[in-house]
């Protein structure tokens, strides 16, 4: 409740204390009302910072920490994933879903994280001193982002590589080696072959594929009976020249680096530690061209598509809705799986980005910002792609979905396939792989520095050596790195993918949203919210419906959706991972995740009493935690301000050089 009524008060004595422990000055004031009454207040004036708060840094400004965000949650998935994943899920009726959830998962988790920074001035292992036992969660996340930051990079080698293969008079992907003819190499993509049918009619209209286990009988009656199918030219120099990929991931498949990709991904790490050398101080800066110029390229490729002959095929293709897919649970679960990751909730980065922010930073403005930014250049990237691949289909006399591809099928075989059509075919590259790369490099950015917050919130001593430990971990990251860009490096890269952040990061998002939600009590986390903003986040009902009910229901029917189907990732069709690979991978996911149940049973067994009391006492909010304002940061001193730590609004100031309004 407000007592601003109290009569005026007159400050009878104040007296500085130092708080060793907790490494500030604050101020004790002794207070006398008109009345008679007296009370003593402690509080910390603006010119009266602690050494961590210093020590630890904001954001310059609101634009640099929105850039930043947009530029973590804009990355590479947005244009080489979502247009396929809507190409082949029902167009339309894939955006539907994906609003959809959006709306009931991805804001409000976005929110949930932005606010748990912001308030806490922590990062994500720090701001579990809410609720003790779940601490856990956030080494996970610091973990997952470590292992996404390795993997990552070695994308972003590949288009570093792409770039400057593009500054030559003939686009290498555009040529076929005389070592490739008899892989059924093409140089431009062609209708997949179909098999041969056995009638000698049908089959001697044009070529068909052999049946291998009636060969004679195909050549007899079949003239145009090939043992190839068409391989475009871009496939196989992606394939072939570039990952080199091996026929399997055995010990004897690995090899050694390549020495090209290892000189990319060199520079991309020294890009990435140049730019994170000071934190976000220098990263903040860098965001300004990072986070704005890929939609200008996006913007530039878009018209340039739409000027195509054929760009309303690929167009078609992309929003047409099938609105029999909305029945599809797969449809779902493919819609959630974008949307979760392409937002990069549950990586630590959200809150880390918001640890930064000023204490009344307008949060909530933000999080809907952002997150519909998210949407937007989604479907932007759509049309730049499908208008594209229309006018591609339409010039080599196919049909789009025979030039559609996902993933890095999309980035580095179809794309760079479709852009050797528009001259000047080599600018065109350039300004592509340029592209893909600043959008790589602000989710690395957030990635490595989710592990450096994480480490100096624990060790703020650190923070001194933040520029020693920004270069040591680039470099230990580049060395582990390594395995990644050998001939095999292409399935561990897939291997860190499928087992080290997939699911395993689903599993962390339902641990956060019960921890947060459902432990620390969802309507302690509106209050704090509403202290921190002025008001509650509107409309409260369906905040607080989406935080305590939609997202923990929905991720953990994801997240197990997601184990059932599971499929072990194949060296090709119908071969899957050999098995000493997948206890690999499962070994991945058991060192990202432990920490939860490690860090549960430890901070149990450390706590004294039977066994309700010790869940009780691991499971509320330690004296660490309370509004990054400076307000509550101090021992409380007794039931007055324990309730007003944790059950009221505003736990209001003193101003010393004036009337004072105390809110209590």
């Amino acid at each position: 409740m407000y007592l601003n009524t109290r009569p005026a008060v007159e400050i009878k004595d104040t007296q500085k204390l130092k708080w060793e422990r907790y490494g500030y000055t604050s101020i004790q004031s002794k207070l006398e009302f008109s009345n008679g009454s007296t009370a003593t207040v402690d509080t910390q004036p603006e010119d009266v910072k602690g050494e961590e708060q210093i020590e630890r840094g904001e954001w310059g400004n609101k634009a640099e920490f929105v850039l930043s965000c947009i530029g973590l949650s804009v990355g590479l998935g947005n244009v080489w994933r979502f247009p396929y994943l809507a190409y082949n899920h029902g167009g339309a009726a894939f955006l539907i879903a994906y609003l959809i959830l959006q709306v009931l998962i991805g804001k409000p988790m976005y929110m949930m994280e932005l606010v748990l920074g912001q308030y806490s001035g922590k990062g994500p292992t720090g701001i579990w001193a809410m609720n003790p036992s779940a601490k856990g969660v956030g080494i996970s996340m610091a973990l997952i982002a470590l292992v996404v930051a390795i993997y990552y990079n070695v994308i972003m080698a590949y288009t570093v590589y792409y770039m400057f293969a593009s500054m030559q008079k003939v686009l290498p992907w555009t040529t076929c080696k005389d070592e490739w003819l008899d892989l059924g190499c093409v140089e431009k993509t062609q209708k997949q072959l179909k098999a041969c049918t056995g009638n000698s009619t049908i089959d001697s209209i044009g070529r068909c594929l052999c049946d291998a286990k009636n060969y004679t009988f195909n050549v007899m009656f079949a003239p145009n009976c090939t043992n190839t199918s068409n391989v475009a030219v871009a496939e196989l120099y992606f394939e072939k020249s570039v990952i080199q990929r091996a026929p399997n991931m055995f010990p004897s498949d690995v090899g050694a680096p390549i020495w090209q990709l290892a000189l990319c991904l060199l520079l991309s790490w020294i890009v990435v530690v140049f730019c994170l050398i000071k934190g976000i101080k220098s990263s903040g800066k860098v965001v300004y061209f990072t986070a704005t110029f890929p939609y200008v390229i996006l913007l530039i490729l878009l018209v340039r598509g739409c000027l195509l002959d054929g760009a309303i095929d690929g167009v078609k293709y992309f929003i047409i809705p099938k609105w029999s897919k909305l029945l599809d649970i797969d449809v779902w679960a493919a819609a959630a799986g974008q949307m979760f990751f392409s937002l990069s909730v549950s990586f630590g980065g959200i809150i880390m980005f918001g640890s930064y922010n000023k204490f009344k930073n307008n949060v909530y403005g933000d999080a809907l910002l952002i997150s519909a930014m998210d949407v937007i250049t989604s479907v932007i990237a759509g049309f730049v792609i499908f208008t594209t691949f229309g006018g591609m289909a339409k010039q080599i006399g196919v049909d789009v979905q025979d030039v559609a591809k996902g993933g890095y099928g999309l980035a580095f075989v179809a794309y760079p396939e479709a852009l050797s059509n528009l001259p000047p075919p080599q600018l065109w590259s350039i300004l592509f792989f340029f592209m893909l790369f600043t959008l790589g490099l602000d989710s690395e950015f957030a990635l490595l520095e989710t592990v450096l917050t994480c480490i100096q919130d624990e060790y703020p001593h650190l923070r001194k050596y933040k520029s020693h430990m920004c270069v040591g971990l680039g470099i230990a990251c580049y060395f582990l790195a390594l395995p990644c860009i050998t001939p095999a490096g292409d399935y561990v890269v897939t291997l860190m993918d499928s087992w080290g952040a997939d699911f395993s990061v689903l599993f962390v998002a339902v641990c956060e949203t019960i921890a947060v939600m459902w432990v620390y009590g969802v309507h302690r986390f509106i209050k704090d919210c509403t202290y921190m903003l002025g008001h509650p986040p509107r409309p409260m009902i369906f905040w607080a419906v989406c935080w305590a009910f939609c997202s923990p229901i929905l991720i953990g029917a994801l997240f197990m959706y997601k184990m059932i189907k599971f499929k072990a990732p194949e060296i090709t069709k119908g071969v899957p991972y050999p098995e000493f690979a997948q206890a690999i991978g499962w070994a991945l996911t058991a060192i990202v995740l432990v920490p939860i149940p490690l860090v549960f049973v430890y901070k149990f067994i450390r706590a004294e009493g039977g066994i309700l009391e010790r869940l009780r006492f691991i499971t509320i909010p330690d004296d660490t935690w309370g509004p990054n304002d400076g307000s509550d940061k101090r021992p409380l001193q007794n039931n007055y301000e324990l309730d007003r730590k944790y059950g009221l609004d505003n736990p209001g100031a003193v101003n010393t050089n004036g009337n004072v309004h105390v809110n209590m």
